[in-house]
């Protein structure tokens, strides 16, 4: 199984993210390719079973400013034609209020949905950085996510 990681962070803690999840999908012996979004062509995506993308929140509930061009870009690639699975996780300030908390994710499942991406689990959202006892939520996460590429490829 091939498994994108991307990620977009400013503080280290979505890059956090993207290293921890990248052990556990090695962990379950997937074929792992980590990267920033910026730095990223959108349609490389097809070329893998699964998809993680890890950012923060911006103020105002908005995605990272360095991944609006891969975000735009995602909205034009039709991924109907091979079943691409993703998932998601966020860290974000709670400062920044309830409704403006961790969205960044949420823009992203929008976006892969509508181009026909499945969802492989419920997004990883954290405040600030992980910590031990976030472990057994990205255990969760890799799990889902691995069943679901089992189950699409079946």
């Amino acid at each position: 199984m091939k498994v994108l990681i991307l990620y977009a962070s400013i503080t280290g803690n979505a890059k956090g993210m993207a290293r921890i999840l990248a052990q556990f999908f090695e962990h379950a012996k997937a074929q792992v390719t980590i990267g920033e979004m910026q730095q990223t062509d959108a349609a490389k995506l097809l070329n893998y079973d699964a998809v993680i993308l890890s950012m923060y929140t911006w103020s105002g509930g908005t995605i990272p400013e360095e991944s609006q061009d891969f975000f735009a870009d995602l909205k034009q690639i039709d991924f109907t034609k091979k079943p691409l699975v993703f998932g998601l996780a966020g860290t974000g300030d709670r400062y920044y209020g309830q409704d403006r908390y961790n969205t960044a994710p949420d823009h992203f499942a929008a976006v892969l949905t509508q181009g026909g991406a499945i969802q492989g689990a419920s997004p990883i959202k954290i405040e600030q950085g992980a910590t031990q006892k976030d472990m057994p939520a990205f255990a969760t996460f890799t799990k889902q996510v691995i069943s679901k590429v089992q189950s699409v490829q079946a």
